[in-house]
């Protein structure tokens, strides 16, 4: 059975839903914070990521990609997929978590909704993800994204926190 959720008509498109949804978290944020934004980018698309540390950087980060993939928020579930990642610096380590779950999905179906980094060291990751498999009757999928690339990928300070850029090949 598909969980119900209910998207509000956009005022641009006048079709029902809401094509950049944000995705609830382990990590309580202030209610006014901005989480990503997505900007236009000639071929692909870029997201830029926001977060008051590292974690809710890369826990944004997943949430962009699913907003810019489906068209649904819905992706608590039964499965649970521990995913381990070593790179050579957190701006590489953040194409290559993407990628991961950009992999899980085209190779095994998976979406996740919930993420909880258990360990993070720099170049290093540890995610404990909550998701379910998807059934394309509930969870169209809005635009392939074949991959995170690392063109311009940066992690910066901001004033409150750290902000990313990252581009997509769509």
């Amino acid at each position: 059975m598909c969980p119900r959720v209910h998207l509000p008509n956009t005022a641009a498109t006048g079709k029902r839903g809401n094509p950049y949804p944000v995705l609830s978290s382990s990590i309580e944020m202030t209610p006014r914070r901005r989480t990503f934004t997505v900007t236009a980018h000639t071929a692909d698309i870029a997201v830029e990521v926001y977060g008051h540390d590292i974690r809710e950087l890369f826990i944004n980060a997943a949430h962009a990609l699913n907003a810019i993939t489906f068209d649904s928020s819905a992706f608590d579930g039964d499965t649970l997929r521990e995913v381990r990642l070593d790179s050579v610096d957190d701006d590489t380590l953040l194409v290559d978590w993407l990628n991961e779950l950009i992999y899980l999905f085209d190779a095994e179906r998976l979406a996740f909704g919930r993420f909880d980094i258990l360990r993070h060291s720099p170049g290093r990751l540890v995610v404990r993800c909550e998701g379910r498999v998807i059934d394309d009757t509930c969870h169209a999928r809005v635009r392939e994204v074949k991959a995170a690339t690392y063109h311009e990928v940066r992690i910066d300070s901001a004033g409150d926190g750290l902000t990313a850029t990252v581009i997509f090949d769509v």
